[in-house]
């Protein structure tokens, strides 16, 4: 057994990444670092080992697209694989922003072939080069200090997970296992294209570094594990804090944001802005809303932020809002995305509006209280459609359609009947007959988002 595989079984049993069985979908380009991933899984103990399942995209970028494909068909066959193949075709390749597009193709073929065989994880090649290019081009690039972070071991991704073991091994240790074990793989020419930013990192910039440290890659994963490490615990310090300091209703209590430092000030609000769906919002405009609360001389201020929102103070409180609360109607009858304090049309006699408070709502008929997840936004409405389910407790489905035959909806009713869905297309709402079951992890009040739910006549 080699000094790698030995390596990656140890890390792999550490981090407990997936378990004896678990369906992994692998995603494998052919080049050196997928082939080596691939096997390296394979030679694991049995008592570890999990259930392999091979995905493959041709972007057609290339002339020998078609070689790899034909590779990888026969690898897969000799080692008893299943195996998944998409193409991407020359058609639909944009004229600028290619790579960006292939990778968003790529990931949407992932996506597909997880929920095929109900794989619960997705394994991809990303290496400590991967992690030390992508940390020196964001801080080149500039930009808040938790994207310096970058790649992480593990992720949510939809459903699913995304995971990527071979994060602390270098490319020169994954290259000499390849050749140590007469592994074929193919070279992406590409890959020494200098047009290309990160193939200048990965040629120029860091072997340049090497020559003044050969440690330095070594080094970078160390600051990246103790960056994360970091930024967990302001995290875990900004959740408990925001309990304190922000109502049911999400309200933020200015004194209470006040009292901690300037470091955990910024973290309270950028995260209280983005709970609120307030994103994107700069460091000097952090800052200019942070002097904004702290002058007690202007108790009452309202501030404009991005995405036709404004922040309003009102004495020791503040409150998001959109910019101008309208009425809208379902522009698009087949789906629709939910604006927060937007009231939207979802039959001939019913309005719905989503808000993270409570006093958005008067005297509506019915409001309901509901934690989702942040991954679950933005939220949308559609009508429901064939294999549309309800979630149950215990994990069990329930498909939309028994719901409506159980409760006698009469035909025109039914294929007008609208569903309240989030980012992944999953029902939140059969509206106004059922609701989906989540379970909640047990820190959700931390981590999950409170939302009131309004349904009101139309006007």
């Amino acid at each position: 057994m080699t000094k790698l595989q030995q390596a990656f079984e140890r890390h792999l049993i550490r981090s407990r990444f997936f378990t004896y069985q678990d369906k992994v979908v692998v995603a494998v380009s052919t080049g050196v670092d997928s082939m080596v991933l691939l096997d390296l899984l394979q030679r694991l103990p049995i008592s570890y080992r999990p259930q392999i399942i091979v995905a493959h995209m041709n972007h057609e970028l290339r002339a020998q697209s078609q070689l790899e494909e034909q590779f990888i068909q026969q690898y897969c066959k000799q080692h008893d694989l299943p195996l998944e193949i998409a193409h991407w075709p020359k058609a639909q390749h944009p004229q600028n922003g290619v790579e960006n597009a292939a990778r968003q193709a790529r990931y949407r073929f992932f996506k597909q072939v997880l929920e095929k065989y109900s794989a619960e994880y997705l394994v991809t090649a990303h290496h400590q080069n991967d992690l030390a290019e992508t940390m020196l081009m964001k801080l080149t690039r500039g930009g808040q200090i938790d994207q310096l972070v970058g790649i992480r071991d593990q992720r949510p991704f939809g459903k699913s997970k995304l995971v990527r073991p071979l994060l602390p091994f270098s490319k020169k240790s994954i290259r000499d296992y390849a050749q140590g074990h007469h592994l074929k793989w193919y070279e992406d020419e590409t890959n020494n294209d200098l047009d290309i930013q990160r193939n200048r990192y990965r040629h120029e910039i860091i072997p340049l570094l090497e020559k003044e440290n050969p440690q330095v890659l070594s080094h970078l994963t160390h600051y990246h594990q103790q960056l994360s490490e970091l930024l967990a615990w302001r995290d875990q310090e900004v959740g408990q804090r925001l309990q304190v300091i922000v109502s049911a209703e999400g309200k933020l209590n200015v004194a209470g944001l006040l009292e901690s430092n300037r470091f955990l000030q910024k973290g309270l609000l950028r995260q209280w802005l983005s709970n609120q769906h307030v994103h994107d919002v700069k460091e000097q405009q952090l800052s200019e809303l942070l002097q904004v609360l702290a002058n007690s001389n202007k108790p009452q201020q309202t501030v404009l932020l991005p995405h036709q929102y404004k922040l309003e103070r009102n004495y020791s409180v503040c409150v998001i809002k959109k910019a101008n609360n309208q009425i809208n109607a379902l522009q698009n009858p087949r789906e629709h995305v939910i604006e927060l304090e937007q009231w939207y049309q979802v039959d001939k006699t019913s309005m719905i509006a989503v808000s993270t408070e409570k006093a958005f709502f008067a005297d509506e008929k019915k409001l309901f209280l509901q934690w989702l997840a942040p991954d679950q936004f933005p939220l949308r409405i559609r009508k429901w459609q064939k294999g549309d389910y309800i979630r149950l407790k215990g994990g069990q489905h329930q498909l939309v359609k028994r719901v409506l035959i159980n409760q006698k909806v009469p035909q025109d009713q039914r294929d007008q009947q609208q569903v309240l869905i989030d980012a992944h297309g999953e029902v939140i709402w059969l509206i106004n007959r059922k609701w989906s079951w989540f379970e909640r992890p047990t820190d959700y009040q931390q981590a999950w988002r409170l939302c009131f739910i309004g349904i009101k006549d139309k006007e």
